[in-house]
């Protein structure tokens, strides 16, 4: 389960404009720094070394955060010059996520969802996520040789307490049980990549 569901603000340091948005993690240190094309524009003209973020408010729920920027995010705020939002809050996205691409900045290491097009003129800037790429026999003989009883998934079971999953080792099943932990995946989301791709 996702942890934290936030209400974020990002402000130009040189110009005080600034970006609003809602970011679900289970890592509050991840280095997310936003998703807008105009944020990130600014970012290649001032260097994001010269934005800040600042969390406004944490929320129990993704839907609580995302209701709660639609009531920030509004059409009033997005025509403000000093606005880098272009699309009212409220997880309401006219854009399509097929023109975005997951990207990692390699000097600062935060990573952000970006549009093809500027990802395309400023390449040497960002790494990529793991997209349209196949490993090589090499790499995957090496991963066969490293799978051992310890980490292969033959070996393991999932089982679930109050709403947490785990994929346990099936030699301490035992030790779960008798802590009241059931079999099975009760509360599972499945986890999904860059793309939204599910992660089997």
């Amino acid at each position: 389960m996702t942890k934290y569901h936030y209400f974020y603000k990002i402000t130009n340091k040189i110009n005080n404009h600034y970006y609003y948005g809602v970011h679900n993690t289970n890592n509050l240190d991840d280095g997310y720094m936003g998703s807008g094309s105009r944020l990130h524009i600014a970012y290649e003209k001032y260097g994001i070394e010269n934005f800040e973020k600042e969390i406004l408010k944490f929320f129990d729920t993704s839907k609580e955060a995302f209701d709660y920027e639609s009531e920030i995010v509004n059409e009033n705020l997005i025509e403000l010059d000093e606005c880098y939002n272009i699309i009212k809050g409220g997880k309401c996205f006219d854009v399509s996520l097929k023109n975005m691409v997951v990207v990692k900045e390699k000097t600062t290491e935060n990573y952000f969802l970006i549009n093809k097009e500027i990802y395309a003129k400023n390449k040497s800037k960002y790494d990529t996520t793991w997209t349209n790429r196949n490993h090589s026999e090499y790499s995957k003989d090496k991963t066969r040789k490293t799978m051992t009883p310890l980490n292969s998934t033959n070996d393991r079971i999932w089982v679930n307490k109050d709403g947490v999953v785990k994929y346990i080792q099936k030699k301490y099943l035992d030790e779960y049980k008798n802590n009241d932990w059931e079999l099975g995946r009760k509360g599972y989301k499945p986890r999904k990549n860059s793309q939204g791709r599910l992660l089997k």
